[in-house]
């Protein structure tokens, strides 16, 4: 059974129980108050009756007179279609005393048999008298606290009765009426509710059907719980249009950037196998399967991170000590570049994190820096504590990037200015794994940046209230940094390899063997 056939038997039944219910309701409350209104007239005759009879005690043989009753003139209740009865009533006899004239035909049958002899205030019966309905009202008198007989007093049913009737009758008229309203007026509800869900799976058919995945619904509405669910399937419908424009993104420029080191592997191959392997094609492929071994590896570390597969252990963590060593392995990854490093303001903050991890993320922004910035630029890398927060700082003095590109540097595979960059290693990951670095520690990554001025790009992360340099680790002094720059600025003077990675890649896997290197992006 569907939900709208379910949902009209609902309300067909929910609005037949409440007409079933009032009239049942209302057809008690009019029968009793019909009802109610005889009782009380006959309570009035049955005192008007008693108010102007007399009690006539007659003298017997025995100790116990007897009581005549004297029943003033009835004939003003024949208007009234009340009936009146009196009986005398000993011990041990009923003897019947006198009636209205509109009970002559009766004799002295009583009108309620069963009361008679009652020494009730009131005593209130239905009885049948040859097939007529009668309301009958019986009443003691007494003498001193003597019962010495009963009025009764009765009042015809008829009237009411078809009172009743016609009134039932109407009443079920009206019911089946309302029964088939209810009907319609339930489909017409159920399918008004039903409209927006029906909308919906119109649309997700369309999708399905049409694969376009801009369709979005219209809602004039409140925002009650179906505009509510219609916001949430456009902003679902957004969410998927716009995961599915960054996949086809992803698949195109994953296959550009296998493309490239392919042919260039097949060209190799194909020289040498018309006139023998060389250095320089050894080398060529060495280099192009090295980016291809770091793309896959950077490609699978995401995948990881995307559903949970990588935990990242966390310990407090020197984060001067490792910016300072970033710091150092950034100015190796520049080799012969004309860029001007320099440390700005250190202050030492400890926070909960990896140090690996974090120094991934700093080095793949230095080399965004790096790649990013003419020769005779400067980079520049500071950290400082704001509040509860740890803010590392990079700038550099580069080409910049548009305020239309900036909401998109840290999608995957996304690069800018791409014929402005120093190196051809770039995949458009970097910013991606910092994004993720930065998430996995809960903080926060920001980007200004102005085109041809530079760009500053700015990680927050959750600072730990005791900020002293843990016993452990060896806290880098002013001095030591600038000794550390005067001999690197005559180790950058020599001749450098062209691949980058040789000059630092053995030390870093030695000292950081789960770590590796993202290229500039």
């Amino acid at each position: 059974m569907t939900i709208r056939k379910r949902l009209t038997l609902w309300y067909a039944a929910l609005l037949i129980t409440i007409i079933v219910v009032f009239g049942t309701v209302t057809f008690m409350v009019v029968r009793l108050t019909m009802v109610d209104n005889l009782d009380n007239t006959l309570r009035e005759s049955a005192r008007q009756v008693m108010v102007n009879s007399r009690l006539v005690q007659i003298p017997a043989d025995d100790l116990q007179p007897r009581v005549d009753v004297q029943l003033a003139p009835l004939d003003v209740f024949r208007a009234s279609n009340v009936y009146v009865q009196a009986w005398e009533v000993g011990a041990d006899r009923t003897e019947f005393q006198g009636a209205s004239a509109n009970l002559t035909a009766l004799g002295d049958i009583p009108l309620d048999p069963d009361a008679l002899g009652s020494d009730a205030e009131e005593n209130f019966a239905n009885v049948n008298i040859r097939d007529v309905e009668l309301r009958v009202l019986t009443k003691p008198i007494f003498v001193g606290d003597q019962l010495v007989g009963n009025i009764q007093v009765a009042g015809d049913m008829a009237t009411i009765n078809q009172a009743l009737d016609t009134l039932l009758l109407i009443m079920l008229i009206s019911c089946g009426i309302s029964i088939i309203g209810a009907g319609g007026v339930s489909m017409w509800f159920s399918h008004r509710a039903l409209k927006p869900i029906e909308d919906i799976t119109s649309a997700a058919s369309n999708i399905a059907v049409a694969n376009d995945l801009s369709t979005r619904l219209a809602w004039k509405g409140p925002q009650d719980e179906l505009g509510k669910l219609i916001s949430v399937f456009n902003h679902m419908m957004s969410r998927i249009e716009h995961l599915f424009n960054v996949q086809q993104r992803f698949i195109a420029d994953m296959s550009h950037e296998l493309r490239t080191p392919l042919t260039s592997i097949r060209g190799n191959m194909e020289i040498a196998r018309r006139y023998g392997m060389d250095d320089a094609s050894m080398e060529a492929i060495e280099i192009e399967a090295g980016r291809m071994s770091r793309l896959v590896n950077d490609l699978l570390m995401l995948a990881r991170a995307d559903y949970g597969g990588i935990v990242i252990e966390m310990e407090p963590t020197e984060l001067e000590s490792v910016l300072v060593e970033a710091f150092k392995q950034g100015q190796l990854l520049a080799g012969h570049r004309d860029l001007k490093f320099e440390l700005g303001e250190i202050q030492a903050v400890r926070v909960n994190g990896n140090s690996n991890r974090i120094k991934q993320l700093l080095l793949n922004l230095l080399s965004n820096a790096i790649n990013f910035t003419e020769d005779g630029g400067e980079i520049n890398v500071s950290l400082t504590r704001e509040g509860d927060k740890a803010v590392i700082t990079v700038q550099d003095t580069g080409i910049g990037i548009k305020p239309e590109d900036i909401k998109h540097i840290f999608e995957r595979f996304y690069q800018v200015d791409t014929a402005r960059v120093h190196s051809g290693e770039g995949f458009g990951l970097g910013l991606s794994i910092a994004r993720w670095i930065t998430d996995a520690h809960k903080g926060d990554i920001q980007v200004d940046s102005t085109p041809n001025e530079g760009t500053t790009v700015r990680v927050l992360l959750p600072a730990l209230l005791d900020a002293e340099p843990s016993e452990h680790v060896e806290h880098i002094t002013y001095p030591t940094l600038s000794r550390f720059l005067r001999r690197n600025r005559h180790q950058n003077e020599k001749p450098h390899h062209s691949d980058p990675d040789k000059h630092y890649a053995p030390r870093q896997k030695d000292t950081y063997p789960d770590y590796e290197r993202s290229n500039g992006d």
